[in-house]
């Protein structure tokens, strides 16, 4: 008798912008219990899934995180370094990681991805005192990932009005970069550390990037007009933003930023941090499945 492998699905019930209640039955439905045990848990509260994540690691070769880019984020947050697989179905308004993997955003088709068990190594980075795995980024779209966790809907649509209704007020402001044995100082609306090379909804901030290269990317983003919005967008959707001439990118394996402000997003999430911002790759140290 072949024997089976353990498989734990995080169920973030309120994060992303699908509902969750038909995703158990979907799972029980389409995952091929000829290959796996499977055990569901739902989290309660931020970083919960984290913690479960940790807790179970030993357990399960697989663990699935169930929802958006944050809750993706926690469960990867557990599994850095160690031999558990991270799994996705993508469930959020962007699906960042996701999207770069390959994975199917139909959860049925998530689902029977799992069912082949194709993995592979990817690089993470760390951020201080913590990780992220797809992108993280301080100035303006830092400033519209705070109100966009505290609007009272989600979807890209929302994160649209209010990039818009922010973007006539928001200042640039000036960061201080420190990379390959020198220090420069960058005036920017925007820094993006990108691992891999969307931000989600296809939008291509750095398209080149490589997820299990040892690199990351500082993509720079300058003032721009209104006049100038619409080309820049298409660009961004269209996997050209860097030939822009607001955009800066500079690939590195090591940083540090020092920026006037403490606030970022990493890996979509709000947090506060530390005003000095220490960056370094971590090469292929989180085992995720991709599609096949």
């Amino acid at each position: 008798m072949i024997e089976k492998t353990n498989i734990l699905f995080i169920i973030n019930p309120i994060s992303g912008t699908v509902k969750k209640s038909g995703v158990e039955q979907l799972i029980k439905e389409n995952l091929d219990l000829t290959k796996f045990n499977y055990t569901v848990k739902h989290t309660e509260y931020p970083l919960h899934a984290t913690e479960i994540a940790k807790q179970e690691s030993a357990n399960f070769k697989v663990i699935v995180a169930v929802g958006g880019d944050g809750t993706v984020h926690e469960v990867g947050l557990g599994l850095i370094n160690t031999n558990t697989i991270l799994g996705i179905i993508p469930m959020g308004s962007g699906n960042g990681l996701a999207r770069h993997l390959l994975i199917p955003m139909n959860t049925k088709n998530a689902i029977l991805n799992l069912n082949k068990l194709t993995s592979k190594k990817i690089d993470t980075v760390k951020l201080n005192d913590t990780y992220f795995l797809g992108a993280a980024g301080i100035g303006f779209d830092a400033h519209i990932s705070y109100l966009f966790a505290n609007a009272s809907k989600r979807g890209f649509m929302t994160y649209l009005k209010i990039s818009i209704k922010e973007f006539f007020s928001y200042k640039e402001k000036t960061y201080e970069l420190t990379y390959d044995g020198k220090t420069v100082n960058k005036t920017a609306f925007l820094i993006t550390f990108a691992n891999s090379n969307q931000y989600g909804n296809n939008a291509f901030i750095s398209p080149h990037s490589i997820i299990d290269d040892g690199w990351f990317s500082i993509v720079i983003l300058k003032k721009f007009s209104l006049l100038d919005a619409i080309p820049l967008a298409i660009k961004l959707f269209t996997k050209k933003i860097t030939s822009s001439k607001f955009v800066e990118e500079i690939r590195v394996s090591k940083a540090r930023i020092l920026s006037p402000e403490n606030t970022m997003h990493v890996d979509g999430e709000p947090v506060l941090t530390d005003k000095n911002i220490d960056l370094e790759i971590l090469p292929l140290s989180l085992n995720v499945i991709t599609y096949e």
